[in-house]
């Protein structure tokens, strides 16, 4: 005898509050078993799970649910809580879940605001939970504990049976047919405007065998010269704005398919820097820092040039104080700390300081002269950043997809920065942009600071040196 599921979803359809589809009529059947819900930022996988589990209604289709179920959402991101203060209320707000042993339990990343300590003790009990689970995140620790993944896509849901390293294959085939799918869709917007630009100009030509027919019946030139004049300059300034997004649309599209078939390597989209100077970059001479009564660091010295250092710690120990008075972004209690900002390049957490109106392509158009369709394009490419991205405001994105933004911005800068000081980089990252980013920062030929909690990630980029505060 068969027992019924957990959890049904039947002809599920999810849309934003504006209107976009973020799922379309699906249907799953899940029971006790443990299931990673993955996917790009922004595709729907909170709303996904706010549905299944009762927060929030679906469009159209029905969700049935048995057994207790319990869903931990994700925390309200609180810009004025202390790191440690957060991380210790997403612990017990787990604690709390793990205890009430539900039948089904669902997390929408459990992994925010822990540092690497805690994450350690989420993965070791969820590897170990016999109950159903359902989780989305981001975090490779947690997703190599499943061998079950729910793909969350624009392109439709599906599943992936198999172990992590299967999943991200999978991802990265899907990754480039997206790429395609979204040249085609230039493709035919193209078409479109150059059709419609083809019915302008025989328009034009009919205007213009009226006007000679005109001429020949001998109006008065006053009237006839009043005729044309508002005319002609409405549709002159309207064909030249339509001409330039036409063309500008065509450039971007032959360069885009030119670079989806032949990339430029990634080694060739960095800098090469000249011989290093004999000062460092940044000097910190010891430093003391507070927050409030508590002493974060006392009498700490620290000099960077081109070397690579991680800075790491639990949540409250002054990591990202440290960066902020190591840039002069702060003022410390004692000490003195000194940097050349012009050799070095700054991304704080979520890219807070790369909040800006324009956009990727605008960065690198108008501020570091990269005005070439197929360099912009073959720059994207290098960096595995998605084109229909590279026009949206970088304050428009999400904090991964900005900080991957702010880096090519960055890595075209010159002269080109000496030192990158990167503040928790993976924070909010979906992992095919985590393994993007861990491709440029080790290859980068010049120096890295870097705040994290992620071991593997600071291993990837090849860190020699380690702080622990």
């Amino acid at each position: 005898m068969s027992t019924a599921p957990l959890l049904e979803a039947r002809d599920l359809t999810i849309e934003t509050p504006g209107g976009r589809a973020l799922v379309r009529e699906l249907t799953l059947h899940m029971g006790r078993e443990r299931v990673a819900v993955v996917g790009r930022n922004g595709v729907g996988k909170s709303t996904l799970l706010d549905v299944l589990a009762g927060r929030q209604e679906a469009v159209r289709g029905r969700v049935v649910r048995r057994g207790r179920h319990l869903l931990v959402p994700q925390q309200l991101a609180d810009d004025h809580e202390p790191a440690d203060l957060a991380g210790e209320r997403q612990r017990r707000r787990l604690e709390t879940a793990r205890a009430a042993r539900p039948d089904l339990l669902l997390l929408d990343e459990p992994t925010q605001d822990l540092d690497a300590g805690n994450i350690t003790w989420l993965v070791d009990w969820i590897s170990r939970w016999h109950e159903g689970l359902l989780v989305v995140s981001h975090d490779r620790r947690v997703l190599r504990t499943f061998d079950q993944f729910f793909v969350v896509a624009e392109s439709g849901c599906h599943h992936v049976a198999g172990s992590f390293d299967d999943l991200m294959a999978e991802l990265e085939r899907e990754r480039e047919d997206s790429e395609r799918r979204y040249l085609g869709a230039l493709n035919r917007l193209v078409a479109r405007e150059e059709h419609s630009a083809a019915l302008r100009r025989r328009r034009q030509r009919k205007k213009n065998v009226g006007r000679i027919r005109e001429l020949e019946r001998c109006p008065a030139r006053i009237k006839l010269n009043d005729k044309r004049s508002y005319k002609q300059e409405s549709q002159g300034k309207r064909r030249v704005l339509q001409e330039t997004r036409i063309g500008a649309a065509r450039d971007g599209v032959k360069a885009s398919r030119r670079a989806l078939s032949v990339e430029l390597p990634l080694e060739l989209a960095l800098p090469q820097l000249p011989e290093a100077p004999a000062a460092p970059v940044l000097i910190c001479e010891s430093v003391t820092a507070q927050a409030g009564a508590r002493t974060l660091f006392r009498d700490l010295s620290l000099e960077m040039g081109r070397d690579r250092l991680a800075v790491c710690g639990p949540n409250g120990s002054g990591k990202t104080t440290l960066l902020e008075v190591a840039l002069g972004l702060r003022l410390p209690v004692s000490g003195r700390a000194r940097c050349d900002t012009s050799r070095a390049g700054y991304i704080a957490q979520g890219a807070a300081n790369w909040c800006l109106d324009d956009s990727v392509v605008e960065v690198l158009a108008t501020e570091l002269q990269v005005t070439s369709p197929d360099s912009l394009a073959q720059v994207l490419r290098a960096h595995r950043f998605p084109l229909a991205l590279a026009g949206r405001a970088l304050s428009t994105l999400s904090p991964g997809e900005r900080v991957r933004a702010a880096l090519i911005c960055l890595t075209r800068r010159r002269p080109a920065p000496e030192l990158l000081v990167l503040d928790e980089p993976t924070q909010h990252l979906d992992f095919a942009g985590l393994a993007a980013l861990e491709a440029v920062l080790a290859a980068w030929p010049a120096g890295l600071l870097v705040v994290s909690h992620d071991r593997e990630f600071l291993d990837a980029i090849g860190l020699s040196r380690t702080l622990e505060l």
